[in-house]
């Protein structure tokens, strides 16, 4: 199972697939997304080669594109042509937009919509409210959205219905609510593309549609509708699709009228006119300036997954996120430092959206390994190194083992706290955090998260613990949340192993040119005298007015700080 980006029209869209070639691309409906579904084929079906998208606004796929049928029909039309597919799938909720995909990229020769009763039933009522909340429940109403849609016809809560697939595994459950929730007002214009879907011109134009489950009795199984497309084809090369779709002025003047066919932004203009949106396949970008994309590379721990901004051109930055959750809180500091720096930010293995290839023995230098493959891959030579907390020990740590992969670094707040304090974190920090059959985990990681802004270590909810923070606007804790979950039951392990790190033992063999530095409202602050006494030569230290990617922060200190980081790491030796 691969994760990969194709760039379209209208923004990134992710897809998984199960073959090199893959001859079907399956749009998810309410029931899954990308990735579970993927793995769920590759079980009950081997044999299909498959790519499953995250539809527009779910995971990492571009949220613009979710807010109307033309944008988003156009977008997963062009990763149709760049696949060169023969077979279009659309479940539940998206079998009509399935028929607006398929109208759109000539060489498809067949369509299949299963379980089209979700669809009608959606019509009927308006679009889960997925707006964060305070307390967090939104994301339980989610998860029970989701569940029921795996155990009962369409949008019924009474009965089950003989036959129907078997509900999915909690874990599995977990990756697509969490998919959803990465951008629940995204989620909720998709909810409105997929009800508006039938309306669009190219709707239904050809193939001729194969129905699964016409008579809408519930959620059908894997097997039953992959064994309803034609074997036939086999791996079709991938093709160039044509300059446009059939008669396509005049469909596209009709396209274009629709009220949810919005033209593209004028961020993604130009490459609409460079590669017609309808159907023309898209090859991977050169994005400038301060825009954020994304990409999965191979490494020996699996796929890592990586946010990149800037100019290819520059000199290339590696930034380390803090644990447990992944590099999104960093797009703040990215935007920042994107146009001086090539910034290229990856989630650890077993962080994030990467892979979670190690249940045990993670330790710092294993992580820096890993980073040191995605400097390589991603650069050509000597990187610049910025690190937080575990991503500042993971920094130190790679600059000790291969400096000559570093051209300078900037460490803030690397832990180093009392042997006493640190045997007290490993117990009590970081609890199990597991998918149950009813979601009972996205409470613990919404208190988690929102303690974690109160005291102090978070689990001491006493007043000798307070912190000096405000907790974060709703939607702001949905993203640090969202994040947590998205490392799920490893979010531990890169924690764990920063506590242990020995970090007092490994600065004095730094070489690299290092600023370690802390802003005022960090809980490691106090660090500081520590490392100083511990840093060796050469070595900066230095209070900063900010911690960037901290919400709630003075925008005057944010831009202050992002000059000292940049004043540090392009000075001349």
């Amino acid at each position: 199972m691969r994760g990969r980006h194709v760039d379209t029209g209208h923004g990134q869209i992710r897809i998984w697939t199960t073959d090199d070639r893959p001859g079907v691309l399956v749009l998810p409906g309410i029931r899954w997304s990308g990735r579970p579904l993927a793995e769920e084929i590759a079980l009950g079906a081997p044999e299909l080669p498959v790519a499953v998208a995250d539809l527009p606004g779910v995971a990492g796929s571009a949220p613009g594109a979710a807010a109307g049928v033309g944008p988003a029909a156009d977008a997963l039309a062009q990763v149709a042509g760049a696949l060169g597919v023969h077979a279009i799938v659309g479940l539940d909720m998206s079998c009509d937009l399935a028929a607006a995909v398929a109208g759109r990229v000539p060489h498809c020769r067949e369509l299949v919509q299963v379980d089209p009763g979700y669809l009608a039933a959606a019509r009927e009522m308006p679009p889960p409210d997925l707006t964060p909340r305070a307390d967090g429940t939104h994301l339980s109403r989610l998860w029970q959205m989701v569940r029921n849609s795996h155990l009962f016809p369409p949008f019924s809560t009474r009965r089950a219905v003989p036959g129907r697939a078997e509900a999915p595994s909690a874990a599995a459950l977990d990756r697509t609510v969490v998919a959803f929730a990465e951008h629940p007002e995204a989620f909720t214009a998709l909810w409105q593309t997929w009800c508006r879907a039938g309306e669009d011109p190219f709707a239904g134009t050809r193939p001729a549609a194969v129905v699964v489950n016409s008579e809408n009795t519930g959620p059908t199984p894997v097997v039953r509708w992959t064994g309803r497309l034609s074997r036939a084809h086999g791996h079709p090369a991938p093709v160039q699709a044509a300059a446009g779709p059939p008669s396509a002025p005049a469909h596209d003047r009709a396209r274009r009228s629709l009220p949810l066919a919005e033209e593209p932004s004028p961020a993604t203009a130009s490459s609409c006119a460079a590669a017609p949106c309808a159907t023309a396949p898209s090859g991977p970008a050169i994005v400038r300036g301060t825009a954020i994309r994304r990409d999965f590379l191979d490494t020996s721990a699996g796929q890592v997954h990586v946010r990149v901004a800037g100019d290819p051109e520059a000199p290339p930055l590696i930034a380390l996120h803090s644990a447990p959750g992944s590099a999104r809180l960093l797009e703040p500091l990215m935007r920042g430092l994107a146009p001086d720096f090539y910034v290229i930010a990856p989630d650890y293995p077993g962080n994030g959206e990467s892979d979670k290839p190690w249940r045990d023995g993670v330790d710092i230098g294993r992580l820096a390994d890993a980073m040191a493959e995605v400097a390589e891959r991603r650069a050509d030579g000597p990187v610049h190194l910025w690190g937080t907390h575990t991503g500042a020990v993971i920094a130190l740590e790679l600059c000790v083992r291969r400096p000559d992969l570093v051209r300078r670094a900037v460490l803030e707040a690397p832990p180093l706290l009392p042997a006493e304090f640190t045997s007290d974190i490993l117990e009590n920090y970081l609890p199990p955090l597991r998918a149950d059959r009813f979601g009972s985990h996205l409470v613990r990681a919404w208190g988690m998260r929102h303690d974690m802004f109160l005291f102090w270590p978070w689990y001491r909810d006493r007043t000798a613990a307070d912190r000096p923070l405000r907790v974060p606007r709703a939607r702001e804790l949905h993203d640090w949340t969202v994040g947590l979950l998205q490392s799920g039951p490893t979010y531990h392990l890169s924690y764990a192993a920063a506590f242990r790190y020995p970090t007092r033992d490994r600065l004095p063999a730094l070489t690299v040119p290092a600023l370690i530095c802390a802003g005022p409202d960090d809980m490691l602050a106090d660090n500081l005298p520590a490392l100083r006494s511990a840093a060796p030569d050469g070595v900066t230290l230095a209070s900063t007015p900010a911690t960037c990617w901290y919400p709630d922060q003075d925008p005057a200190a944010v831009a202050e700080t992002v000059r000292l980081y940049r004043d540090f790491l392009t000075a001349v030796p």
